[in-house]
């Protein structure tokens, strides 16, 4: 049991410090769960289940909590609905199809470990190919993208993913929703250097900050956001659009929508609406001409510094440690806590869903 706090950030709520191993291992357990439990749903792996995991602890660790434990156990919910009301999906099989490009049908699996399901393909597909293009359909929640590129770019892949989500955002000079947040990252391999990150929605807000701003009464910077109306507005329940930053920012949005909604199948409006769309594409820069990838990663980081730019740093914290979390001698280690924070409640539902899938597998 972690340490009780009372307060930490609401005087109504209740906290519960505990390791990040330990909700790591939590994590997994719970995931495991739904490892190979759905005939519809793509088959994920024990080792899936366990980078998922990994990859929710580490965004409590980041201090993305909007993308972690809670995110997870709300997505739990959510499969329940979809196995329930999902239509069967007539794609082939994605086991079955051979070659670099592959589907991922996630109904029946959280979002964080179809996404895992996704990376593993996509490292096969490099290995074989030289390139992995994954598609996602029928998920929910995926967490942080930025940690998926990141794996794959430590492994010497160059990186791209994006996701779909389900439509807030107007098209620039609209006020009406047609498109998601649409999150893009990319991660490149770099010399001497965990891998160079970036990862930020196609928006100026992204739905876990919404909600977040919501739950905490909070309201939001002028011009980001209108009401059902078409009026704008700083109250975050009452938003029924978010506004684009710029023509750039709407195009971007729009570009994820197609790639990873309408080309991958995952693009589903309505109330039959099973869940959203993503991709995963990454590829060995070698075989495409950049053998000096991570050499020419680290000259841009440098060049781009030396102009004044700022360069995105947020999961260098994680250091450059395996998923083991061996640094490999020379390497540099983390900097994130090795404790994480959470509501009581979250982790008593945890521990409840980890507690009965022991029972159910003894």
């Amino acid at each position: 049991m972690g340490e009780v706090l009372v307060g930490a950030r609401d005087d109504a709520e209740v906290r519960e410090v505990i390791a990040a191993a330990e909700l790591r291992h939590l994590l997994g357990t719970v995931l495991g769960a739904h490892v190979g439990r759905s005939a519809l749903a793509a088959q994920a792996t024990a080792d899936d289940a366990a980078r998922a995991a990994r990859w929710l602890t580490e965004a409590e660790q980041l201090g993305l909590p909007g993308f972690g434990v809670g995110m997870l156990l709300k997505d739990l919910s959510r499969i329940g609905a979809a196995d329930a009301n999902a239509a069967p999906d007539s794609a082939p099989d994605p086991e079955t199809v051979p070659g670099p490009i592959s589907a991922v049908d996630a109904l029946g699996l959280p979002g964080p470990l179809a996404l895992a399901c996704a990376v593993r393909r996509a490292e096969a597909g490099i290995r074989a190919h030289g390139i992995g293009l994954i598609g996602i359909r029928r998920v929910g929640a995926l967490g942080v993208l930025g940690l998926a590129a990141r794996d794959l770019a430590r492994t010497g892949a160059v990186a791209l993913l994006g996701a779909q989500a389900p439509a807030i955002v107007a098209p620039w000079g609209s006020t009406r929703p047609a498109i998601g947040t649409n999150p893009l990252a990319i991660a490149a391999p770099r010399k001497d250097a965990a891998p160079l990150v970036a990862d930020f929605a196609t928006s100026p807000l992204t739905l876990a900050a919404l909600r977040e701003r919501a739950a905490a009464g909070e309201q939001l910077p002028a011009g980001l956001a209108v009401d059902a109306a078409g009026a704008p507005t700083v109250d975050p329940a009452s938003v029924a659009a978010i506004l684009p930053e710029s023509l750039v920012g709407s195009l971007g949005g729009l570009l994820v929508e197609l790639l990873a909604g309408v080309a991958v199948g995952g693009r589903e409006t309505g109330a039959a609406a099973s869940g959203r769309g993503a991709f995963v594409l990454a590829f060995d820069p070698a075989r495409a001409g950049g053998a000096r990838a991570a050499e020419d990663t680290a000259r841009l980081a440098a060049d781009w510094r030396a102009a004044g730019g700022h360069l995105p740093s947020r999961f260098d914290a994680l250091g450059d440690s395996d998923e083991t979390g061996d640094t490999g001698g020379d390497a540099a280690p983390g900097t994130v806590p090795a404790t994480v924070s959470l509501p009581a409640a979250h982790l008593a539902t945890l521990r409840d869903l980890a507690r009965a899938h022991g029972e159910a597998t003894r």
